[in-house]
């Protein structure tokens, strides 16, 4: 039996999710589950694939996890073993984070009235015509459903506009870090071999095609002809390595590139760099410029389709623009080393902080998994930078 609190009654909560790698949608699940467990919540996670990286970080918080093999076309042929284990469990409440059809198909009469769709994704990934089956289902399996910027929620309303009223803009929770010293960030260039008297550029993510590190890379080369004390890093790994690092060669840089290789703990990244550089043809919300925003650090970026215009709605909290154009980037990175402004910094850190706030954030799940989405208000969209 559960104790009462001032919060109401704690709950026994399950997170049903694809899979427990570290890309951007699982560590902002972790995080939202670790302030639910703050909230004096349970929480059991089931893995539609093998148990991957995350379950390291979820055996720390005290987090059970348990997978499975995803076979078939779909998961298809999984379907028996999740109905098995979800009818072996009792919850008080139920999150699925992303989007699997057949999944849903499972859930039966577990926590009916307080399950929570959480969606982060682009919906481009998949015609409009499967996205219109999906949400036709999920619209009767779920009491609400979640999107990390407006962005990605008014994708879903256009598609499929009965959707709307269980619709809610809940952003990703983000840690807080405590200012760092100037011995902190010298200790953390120490760590990565970056060296310690110049100016360090830098980008964090999966090296695949839409992370556009291309982009990175040919903004690299224009500032490098400006400013030959810049040098830049690039953490993260992926399918495109390896033609970046050719890319890198032929536009002369490559000396000038640190490959930092996939980083599980972000801090000491971030306290490295001068200005962050994020470049995206598509993201739901954009987790590492947000990171870096509440660290202090500048960000430089461009999305051609994304929700990061929600929190740098304008130059106070950063630079953004909706094109990929190194040279318009270069400059604004050039502009931002040659006059530092602490006071801009320091804006985008309120505003992503307040943006992201923890607490917050897991009082709004809160509700949802209690069965108040009544209570919960529907904010206009966020006004977005133009280019």
């Amino acid at each position: 039996m559960w104790a009462l609190s001032d919060r109401g009654k704690d709950m026994r909560i399950l997170n049903i999710i694809q899979c427990t790698e570290l890309g951007g949608m699982e560590q902002a699940s972790l995080r939202l589950m670790q302030c639910l467990q703050d909230r004096g919540h349970e929480i059991k996670v089931i893995s539609l694939n093998p148990l991957g990286a995350l379950k390291e970080h979820l055996d720390k918080s005290g987090i059970e996890a348990v997978g499975m093999e995803y076979r078939g076309a779909l998961g298809w042929r999984s379907l028996p073993t999740l109905y098995r284990i979800l009818r072996g469990e009792r919850a008080d409440a139920l999150m699925m984070t992303g989007s699997n059809l057949l999944a849903m198909l499972t859930l039966g009469g577990i926590a009916r009235g307080r399950r929570l769709l959480a969606m982060h994704f682009h919906h481009s990934v998949r015609p409009d015509w499967q996205w219109k089956l999906f949400y036709g289902l999920a619209k009767r399996r779920f009491d609400a459903i979640s999107y990390p910027s407006d962005f990605v929620r008014l994708e879903a309303e256009t598609i499929v506009p009965s959707v709307k009223s269980i619709t809610r803009t809940i952003r990703n929770p983000l840690a807080v870090p405590e200012k760092a010293s100037a011995e902190d960030k010298a200790a953390a260039r120490r760590r990565y071999g970056l060296p310690p008297q110049a100016k360090i550029v830098g980008n964090a993510g999966w090296l695949i095609d839409r992370k556009r590190f291309d982009v990175f890379l040919r903004t690299a080369a224009v500032v490098a002809v400006k400013r030959p004390d810049v040098r830049f890093a690039i953490a993260g790994s992926g399918p495109e390595n390896e033609k970046l690092q050719a890319l890198a060669q032929e536009l002369g840089i490559a000396d000038r590139i640190h490959w930092l290789g996939w980083i599980a703990d972000m801090r000491d990244f971030y306290l490295g760099l001068d200005v962050l550089l994020f470049n995206s043809d598509w993201d739901a919300f954009g987790n590492t410029p947000v990171e870096a925003m509440t660290y202090g650090i500048p960000v430089v970026a461009s999305v051609m389709h994304g929700g990061l215009g929600e929190v740098i709605t304008d130059r106070r909290y950063g630079y953004l623009i909706a094109e990929h154009d190194p040279e318009r980037l270069g400059s604004a990175i050039v502009e931002t080393i040659d006059q530092p402004d602490d006071a801009n910094a320091e804006n985008g850190r309120f505003r992503a902080v307040t943006l992201s706030d923890p607490a917050r954030i897991a009082i709004e799940v809160e509700k949802i998994l209690q069965g108040q989405i009544a209570e919960l208000s529907v904010p206009e969209p966020t006004r977005i930078l133009s280019s």
